[in-house]
C-alpha cells in the first residue's frame, strides 16, 4: 500500500480575526444607549416558551436572563476567537454552577503564538486566528486562566507561545462536541445543556443593520472577513423585518440566534446583536469547528494530563481505508501519576464502536500481542469532537506504557463503497499535523517525535511518523490526539497476598486466588489490589506462586 487514495495536501481552515469595532462598524454606528442592555428584550417569564415544533425546545431562550455570562469584552487585536472561546468556556463553568470571574482571553492569544523553535501556530500575537486554536487550548489544559490569577501581558516586547504558563488553568476541558449548521435543534440543546456555543460567520458592514441585526444572503458576494462569537440564546419569531432596509438584505423566515460580541458595549443592546437562522455562513463549515463544551473537571494537584501534543487536532487522520484500526500513543508512567482516570481523544467517526485498552511496552514499543492488552472501556462514538471515556480508575504499571484507542466502522459501513457511496463513514482519529494554505504558507507547524504514536491495521503496527515518510514522503508526521488523564497514585494500606483480607498471609489465600483466576470466586476491588502481588494489573499464575514463595520463606516483597 505504497499510495493511498486519500491524501491531505492543504489546509482548507479559514481564519477569523477582526481587530475591533471602531473599524468594523464605521461611520453607520448606532448611537450607544448605556440605559439598555440585551436583558430589555427578554423576560425570565417568557425565556421558556415553547415553540409549536415537536422539538419540546422553547421557542426564546437567552443564557444572558439566566446568568450564564460574564461582562461583554471588548478585544484589542485580532483575537476574537480567543474571546469567543473563552466566553464559551465561561457560560459552560457558569451554568454548571461555578462561581467563576473572567477568563484570559490574552493568555490563549498569547499561548497559539509561534514558539522560540519556530513550531506552533504560525502567527504573532496581533494577527489573526483559527476556530481549531481554542479546542486545543482547552483539551490541552492551558485554558481556563482567571484573568485575577495572571499578571497582564506585556506587549512591549516580543511575544512566543513558550511565555504562556502551563499550570494556572483551574478548570480542564475533557469533552468537546462540534456542532453542524444542518442541525438547528442540536445548537439549540448545546446553548441550554452549556450555556453557549462557539461559531464563526462572515462579518461585513454591508450586511448589518443599526449594529443590532446582521444577515448576509446566499448571493452575497462582497467582501467580507471572519469573526468567531458566543451564541448564547435564540428567538424563533425574530422579525425578518429587523434585517436590512431592502428584501435583498432581509431572510425570507423570521427566527435569528442571539450573539455575544467582543466589541464591548457598542450598541443598544449591551454588546450583543441578532443574526438570522439563514445567514450565510453562520455555523458553516467554511469556518469550522463550531462547538459546545460538553465536559471539563477541576484541575488540582494530584491530577496530571499526559499528553503528546499541546494544540489539539489540527487536521483529521483519514489516510487509511480500512474498518478497524488501532492508534496508539504512549506515555511514560513512572512519575507517581500512573492511576489513569479517563482517556480522551478526539474523532469524527460518528456512530463508530470505540475500545480502550492499556497495551505494556516492552524496549519502548508497545506489545503487538493483543492477548496482553488490557481492556479499559468501550462505547460508541456520539458525536463529532473530543470524546471523553471514564471508567473505573486503572493502576498503569509504572514506567513506559500505552493507551489504544480502536475504532471500529464495520457495521455503519456494510455494504457500502467508499468511493462512491458518500455516507460512508471514514475510520479517523485527530491528529496535530501541520497545515499550509494553498500558496505553501505554513499555518501551523507541529512538534512530533519518534516513537511517540503508533497505528495498528492488518494485524501489523507502525511507528506513525514511519508511516508518515513511507506512506508521503513527509518528515514532519503528526501525532494522534489522545490524552489519559492520571491521578497521583497515593498508597492506601493494604497488605501484599491478604486476599481474603483476614489480615495474615496463609494457604487460604492461594486457594481463594486460585478460585478467582478460575473465574469461580468474585474478589473486592481492595482483594484484588492484594493478590496483584507483582502489580502489572493482573491477577494470574505468577501471583499465586510468588504468594507461595512468600509463605515457604524464599521470597520476600
Amino acid at each position: 500500500m505504497k499510495k493511498l487514495k486519500i491524501s491531505k495536501f492543504i489546509a482548507v481552515i479559514s481564519a477569523v480575526g477582526i481587530i475591533a469595532a471602531s473599524s468594523v462598524i464605521g461611520a453607520n454606528a448606532a448611537v450607544v444607549d448605556n440605559s439598555l442592555s440585551v436583558s430589555s428584550d427578554f423576560k425570565n417569564t417568557d425565556i421558556l416558551v415553547i415553540s409549536n415544533t415537536n422539538s419540546g425546545l422553547p421557542s426564546k431562550y437567552s443564557s444572558v436572563d439566566l446568568g450564564y455570562v460574564t461582562n461583554i469584552k471588548n478585544q484589542g487585536s485580532n483575537d476574537c476567537w480567543a474571546y469567543a472561546g473563552v466566553a464559551t468556556f465561561e457560560s459552560k463553568l457558569l451554568r454548571d454552577g461555578f462561581n467563576v470571574g473572567n477568563m484570559s482571553a490574552t493568555w490563549a492569544n498569547v499561548w497559539a503564538t509561534t514558539k522560540l523553535n519556530g513550531k506552533g501556530w504560525q502567527r504573532d500575537f496581533n494577527s489573526e486566528g483559527y476556530n481549531y486554536i481554542i479546542p486545543g487550548y482547552l483539551t490541552s489544559w492551558y485554558g481556563g486562566i482567571l484573568e485575577s490569577d495572571i499578571d497582564p501581558v506585556d506587549l512591549k516586547g516580543d511575544i512566543y507561545g513558550d511565555m504562556a504558563p502551563a499550570n494556572l488553568a483551574r478548570y480542564g476541558t475533557t469533552s468537546i462536541r462540534y456542532l453542524s449548521k444542518s442541525n438547528p435543534n442540536e445548537i439549540k440543546q448545546a446553548i441550554m445543556d452549556n450555556g453557549g456555543v462557539y461559531t464563526g460567520y462572515a462579518q461585513t458592514v454591508n450586511c448589518m443593520n443599526n449594529n443590532l441585526s446582521y444577515f448576509m444572503p446566499e448571493d452575497y458576494s462582497g467582501s467580507y472577513v471572519g469573526h468567531a462569537v458566543e451564541i448564547v440564546g435564540w428567538d424563533d419569531n425574530y422579525s425578518r423585518m429587523q434585517f436590512g432596509t431592502t428584501n435583498k438584505f432581509r431572510p425570507k423566515n423570521n427566527g435569528a440566534w442571539l450573539v455575544r460580541n467582543s466589541w464591548g458595549n457598542y450598541n443598544s443592546l449591551g454588546g450583543y446583536f441578532w443574526i438570522s437562522y439563514e445567514d450565510k455562513y453562520i455555523f458553516d463549515s467554511r469556518y469550522n469547528p463550531s462547538f459546545t463544551i460538553e465536559e471539563f473537571m477541576e484541575i488540582t494537584d494530584d491530577v496530571k494530563l499526559k499528553q503528546n501534543e499541546i494544540y489539539g487536532a489540527t487536521y483529521e487522520f483519514q489516510y487509511v481505508v480500512r474498518d478497524k484500526i488501532t492508534y496508539i500513543n504512549k506515555f511514560d508512567f513512572s512519575d507517581n501519576y500512573n492511576i489513569i482516570d479517563k482517556v480522551v481523544f478526539e474523532t469524527q467517526s460518528v456512530g463508530a464502536d470505540y475500545e480502550i485498552y492499556y497495551i505494556p511496552v516492552e524496549n519502548e514499543v508497545p506489545d503487538n500481542d493483543e492477548n496482553n492488552w488490557i481492556k479499559l472501556d468501550s462505547g460508541k462514538v456520539e458525536f463529532s469532537g473530543y470524546i471523553c471515556a471514564d471508567f473505573e480508575d486503572f493502576s498503569a504499571p509504572v514506567g513506559d506504557g500505552a493507551i489504544a484507542v480502536k475504532i471500529d466502522t464495520t457495521d455503519l459501513n456494510e455494504g457500502k463503497d467508499y468511493t462512491t457511496d458518500p455516507s460512508y463513514v471514514i475510520n479517523s482519529i485527530g491528529v496535530g499535523e501541520w497545515l499550509r494554505t494553498s500558496s505553501g504558507v505554513y499555518t501551523f507547524i507541529n512538534d512530533s517525535k519518534h516513537g511517540d504514536c503508533f497505528i495498528k491495521y492488518d494485524k501489523k503496527m507502525r511507528e506513525l511518523l514511519d508511516w508518515y515518510k513511507y506512506a508521503f514522503e513527509d518528515d514532519l508526521g503528526g501525532t494522534f490526539v489522545i490524552k489519559a488523564v492520571t491521578r497521583e497514585n497515593i498508597e492506601d494500606d493494604f497488605m501484599l497476598g491478604d486476599v481474603n483480607l483476614d489480615g495474615t498471609i496463609t494457604i487460604d489465600d492461594v486457594t481463594l486466588a486460585q478460585k478467582y483466576i478460575a473465574n469461580m470466586v468474585d474478589l473486592s476491588k481492595q482483594a484484588q489490589k492484594n493478590a496483584d502481588v507483582d502489580k502489572n494489573s493482573k491477577i494470574d499464575i505468577n501471583d499465586v506462586t510468588t504468594i507461595q514463595k512468600y509463605i515457604a520463606g524464599i521470597y520476600e516483597w
